[in-house]
């Protein structure tokens, strides 16, 4: 008979399945309570989250959200990061905390917008540039061409200004 604790854990823990955009599993080992709260510090830096979820109430809460493939992911001392923000910004967060901090944390696959994704795509996910980054080089790459223009047309005033500059001075 589950009891009232367990039951809300599922409840919520389907609620975070069904509306997160982003959810990355993660078998960690060897992990110490100090390095698992800098580690969450690091990703809630991010607008991620990183919690440790039992297993059998992760599979419940799975199937319960229409992604019961996902329980295939669960395993192991379990953790998920759980982000409605940028995926490629958390997972390359995530990645760089492991990378850093030398830490024993395997990905084991994620779900993104619905669909369960394997872990070598998680780690590509992680070398794409963050959304800002995406959008800085947009804007770069639509001002070119208009500092170019710029850049012609103040050229030729300039130009102007020289000729009428050096006929001043010889008139002098």
């Amino acid at each position: 008979m589950p009891n009232k604790r367990n039951i809300e854990q599922l409840e919520e823990l389907t609620g975070l399945f069904k509306d997160s955009e982003y959810l990355v599993s993660t078998e960690y080992k060897d992990i110490s309570a100090n390095t698992m709260v800098a580690l969450r510090k690091q990703l809630n830096s991010v607008g991620a989250k990183y919690r440790i979820v039992k297993n059998n109430i992760a599979h419940l809460a799975a199937n319960d959200a229409d992604i019961a493939d996902f329980s295939n992911y669960i395993k192991g001392t379990c953790a998920l990061l759980i982000t409605d923000l940028d995926p490629a910004q958390a997972s390359k967060q995530l990645y760089k905390v492991i990378k850093d901090e030398d830490l024993n944390i395997t990905v084991l696959g994620a779900v993104l917008n619905g669909e369960i994704i394997e872990s070598n795509k998680v780690e590509q996910l992680s070398k794409l540039p963050s959304k800002n980054e995406l959008i800085a080089k947009a804007v770069g790459q639509i001002g070119a061409p208009l500092t170019g223009f710029v850049y012609s047309l103040s050229s030729q005033i300039n130009s102007l200004v020289n000729v009428l500059n050096n006929i001043a001075d010889s008139k002098k």
